[in-house]
């Protein structure tokens, strides 16, 4: 048997990354080199996973840590360098005693980091109450880099193309979680209100702003409405379609489906996730996406007890942190439901159903949209961002994907790494 890689784990026990990252800098296999004679800082290759000349050998190191710190099995776990590479930055992030120097990482010749170990490293304090910090930090740490592992164990075959990529962005080093603004809002169930726009055969009938601590229920018009208020939920009542609708036809059958509403259409949200459930006897489907766009996946909102989910949080976290570091494209979080009738198929256009309801929750909107307008970026200056009535907080675009990983990890652990 060919002996195995320093880096590779002789048995279970996961290494701390400060000794094994000393052992790859003395050995100089994976790219990272000491740049002093007093071995305090080094430089480890960072180059943009977009580049066209990136080669495997400009992630070995991320690679390295990945396999020797378990979470990641060659043979068996698909490769996902972007994930390693965010892995590796977390774990040193993380070390009070290491500090980034300057970030080279857009260098166009030489793309690089430089990192510098503070004399407080830990060497010569195994004992008392400085070797017990240590054990903590080391116990913490692999608790966290543990929810940020990916859950596929599908056997992988064949080789990837490091072209496809991705890579952090951010050019300043990444604020500590401690002082994460975003987590008061999901600190005791995910605050956010809710833009609520109605449409009758594709005519926009009704747009309006909702703080609903317990949730949202959709209701037809009328007194009947009031049948069901002891019911969680802020209820909004759609609007009488004589009212809004010129042809009586379409008012006609409009007012059909939404006295089959009954007790409503509810929506609620917990710390990571969106429910949906149908109370009355109106069918209906939902879909997730910027557009209601037909032939999408719509699925039928169902009539069960504890509802289903129809938009996983952490997902959109994950979703947006994969955004601000290059993969153009959008989280989703905009609702879509299709009353009384099936969702829009490919020869369809969702303008000719009959009641479509789009609901926005605003927080992710608002995270979205600062990570739109530069997010991994240089922007230093702080922006306000309203997130309900009672919550609204102030954030460094620049500093968005440090809290983004930051909540990531905290909502992992929430709800057991379900993603």
């Amino acid at each position: 048997m060919p002996p195995q890689p320093s880096w590779v784990m002789a048995n279970k026990t996961k290494p701390r990354i400060l000794p094994w990252l000393r052992e790859q800098l003395d050995s100089g296999l994976l790219g990272a080199t000491w740049i002093d004679a007093e071995h305090k800082r080094f430089s480890i290759p960072w180059k943009h996973g977009l580049r066209q000349d990136l080669q495997q050998e400009d992630f070995r190191i991320f690679q390295a840590w990945a396999e020797a710190s378990g979470s990641y099995r060659p043979g068996i776990d698909v490769p996902d360098p972007a994930a390693w590479k965010r892995n590796f930055r977390a774990a040193l992030d993380r070390k009070q005693n290491l500090r980034m120097v300057s970030n080279h990482s857009r260098d166009t010749q030489n793309p690089h980091k430089i990192y510098e170990f503070l004399p407080e490293d830990g060497e010569g304090c195994d004992t008392g109450r400085a070797a017990e910090h240590g054990d903590q930090e080391e116990t913490i740490q692999e608790i966290l880099e543990a929810l940020t592992l990916s859950t596929q164990q599908q056997q992988f075959q064949g080789d990837f193309n490091p072209n496809s990529l991705l890579e952090q962005l951010p050019q300043t080093p990444e604020p500590a979680l401690s002082c994460n603004p975003l987590m008061p809002i999901f600190a005791s169930g995910f605050q956010t209100e809710y833009e609520v726009t109605a449409f009758y055969r594709g005519r926009q009938v009704l747009q309006k702003c909702l703080s609903c601590l317990k949730g949202l229920r959709l209701v037809g018009p009328g007194p009947g409405a009031e049948t069901w208020m002891e019911l969680d939920g802020t209820s909004l009542a759609l609007p009488e379609p004589s009212s809004t609708l010129t042809d009586q036809r379409t008012a006609y059958y409009v007012s059909r489906v939404l006295g089959s509403l009954g007790a409503g259409l509810a929506l609620w949200n917990s710390q990571t996730e969106f429910r949906a459930q149908r109370l009355g006897h109106c069918g209906a489907y939902w879909s997730l996406g910027e557009q209601a766009s037909p032939g999408a996946t719509g699925r039928e909102v169902t009539k069960e007890k504890d509802g289903q989910q129809v938009c996983y949080i952490p997902e959109f976290v994950n979703d947006l942190i994969s955004f601000l570091e290059g993969s153009h494209r959008s989280p989703q979080y905009t609702l879509w439901f299709c009353l009384g009738e099936s969702w829009p198929t490919n020869s369809q256009l969702w303008t000719k159903k009959l009641v479509i309801v789009k609901v926005v929750p605003t927080a992710l909107r608002a995270l979205h949209e600062v990570a739109q307008a530069g997010g991994a970026s240089s922007l230093e200056e702080e922006v306000d961002l309203h997130i309900s009535d009672s919550v609204s907080l102030s954030l460094a675009p620049a500093h968005l994907h440090g809290y983004l990983q930051g909540l990531a990890q905290s909502m992992q652990w929430e709800s057991g790494a379900h993603c």
